[in-house]
Parts: C-alpha cells; sequence; structure tokens
C-alpha cells in the first residue's frame, strides 16, 4: 500500500518473521512523522487478542533486532507495538479481500477525480487489485491498491438489535 523502499521492505519481511517466530500474526507496519518525531507502528493479533504484555514480549525482541541495523532509520525513532484495534489499518491487497462488505477509510497518494479521501464499504477487489468502493451516495468508485497511502476499517457499532 505505502510505496516503500525495498530496505524497509526487507526488514518489514525480518520483523514478520520475529513476530510469528514468537506465535503472533504479524498484521503490518508503517513509518510515521508525528509531531516532530519519527515511529515505527508494529500491529500483531492473535486469534484470542493481544495484552500489554504481548506487546512488550514483541516490543523486546523487535527492539533488539532493530538496535543491530541502527542505520535503517537514520537516527532516533520510537518503536510502538500495538492491536490493530477496532478501526484496524489495512496494509495488504488480503487485507481488503478478507473484509469485503466491510465500511472503510481510504486516503490516496493521488486524487481519485478530484478527491483524496474516501468513506464507503469494500464491494471487491478486482483481477487487477483494484479495489472497488461504495460509497455513502450510491456511487461506485474504482481506487487502485498502488495509490493506496493509508486503509482503516470503519468500526460498526452492534446496537443489540
Amino acid at each position: 500500500m505505502q510505496r516503500k523502499n525495498d530496505e524497509l521492505m526487507s526488514i518489514e519481511n525480518e520483523i514478520r518473521e520475529i513476530i510469528e517466530g514468537l506465535g503472533y500474526d504479524f498484521v503490518g507496519m508503517e513509518l510515521v512523522h508525528e509531531h516532530g518525531r519519527m515511529i515505527l507502528r508494529i500491529y500483531i493479533n492473535t486469534p484470542g487478542g493481544i495484552n500489554v504484555k504481548d506487546c512488550e514480549t514483541v516490543s523486546r525482541k523487535v527492539d533488539k533486532f532493530l538496535d543491530s541495523r541502527e542505520e535503517i532509520f537514520g537516527g532516533r525513532y520510537y518503536l510502538e507495538v500495538s492491536s490493530p484495534g477496532l478501526d484496524a489499518p489495512l496494509f495488504y491487497i488480503k487485507d481488503f479481500k478478507n473484509y469485503v462488505g466491510k465500511t472503510v477509510r481510504i486516503k490516496t497518494h493521488d486524487p481519485v477525480g478530484s478527491r483524496r479521501n474516501f468513506k464507503g464499504k469494500i464491494i471487491e477487489i478486482l483481477s487487477n487489485n483494484d479495489i472497488k468502493l461504495g460509497l455513502d451516495d450510491g456511487t461506485e468508485i474504482l481506487i487502485p491498491f498502488q495509490n493506496i497511502s493509508k486503509a482503516r476499517l470503519v468500526p460498526e457499532i452492534d446496537d443489540g438489535e
């Protein structure tokens, strides 16, 4: 989804192996700049959910690995490990396929039509990896997967009916 360079992709694969080796699901990771600092945010999960101890375990192991590869980020960064939460980020095409029929928020690198921000239900994933999204106004739009800079589920509130 994000335009990642080869080195970052290699690091992501190594981090995935570490996390899966510990028995957790690697949901994804993102490198972001927030409030003047660089943050490497890693999302993990298990069928039973994630607790603080799980995050600490993964954080220690990944931190040790990253310390040996300090040149990657070219300076100071903060490591955050967490569960994906109700508004889970979608990183890979498989994530979109898993959530067909669910509502998502998508931000694109380049405008689609005249917009870069969308909210709608995932209708289908086409063979070329375009995401067909049904918008609230009843229209449908195709968003190329490679153009997506950020995507998250929109939590659905069950009102008990």
